[in-house]
């Protein structure tokens, strides 16, 4: 098995199918994340596609002082980023949620099923700002450190700190408003 640095420098000296090694290795981490933050399958899937293909077009550039999932997270991230200021982002309704097992919206979520607690949780990061579902997702989903978490979105640590910080505290403003008590999730 090669390393990742054997591999990579081999796809600069022409073989170019050594990538795909790569690509399988990282895809399911990329699309997760992107997933995440776009909220759209198909946009998602189109995001890591355009993640893959500039980061092998930007393969030189890659000077290993950071791991290479960190390095393609961060290509992932700026792409979502350069989407969403494109675009007008859409609040998703918290009217609109309810509880599959009673099917209203009143009845208490202490019988949230597994399925259920992620459909909850999905609808409240969609309420976040792209920078704040970001840092949540890193953290979270992608299980980054916190200076992971600054080399993908050159940020400080402090900010990184800050940004969690209130993107914790507004997802569970977020949760409390869909009726979503700590104990539950």
């Amino acid at each position: 098995m090669k390393t990742e640095a054997e591999l990579i420098e081999r796809i600069l000296d022409g073989e170019w199918r050594n990538y795909a090694i790569l690509v399988d290795k990282y895809e399911a981490k990329v699309f997760n994340y992107v997933n995440y933050l776009m909220n759209n399958r198909e946009d998602a899937e189109e995001m890591v596609q355009d993640t893959f293909v500039k980061a092998y077009r930007s393969l030189s550039q890659f000077r290993g002082e950071a791991s290479f999932s960190t390095w393609l997270i961060r290509i992932a991230h700026r792409n979502c980023l350069t989407h969403f200021r494109k675009k007008v982002p859409k609040k998703v309704s918290l009217d609109n949620l309810s509880n599959r097992s009673t099917g209203t919206q009143d009845a208490p979520t202490k019988d949230l099923h597994l399925d259920d607690r992620q459909q909850v949780l999905n609808r409240a990061l969609a309420n976040l700002k792209p920078d704040e579902r970001s840092v949540v997702t890193l953290f979270y989903y992608q299980e980054l450190s916190l200076q992971e978490i600054c080399d993908v979105t050159d940020l400080t640590l402090s900010n990184i700190k800050i940004l969690l910080h209130r993107s914790r505290k507004k997802l569970l403003e977020i949760l409390n408003e869909m009726g979503v008590k700590q104990s539950t999730l």
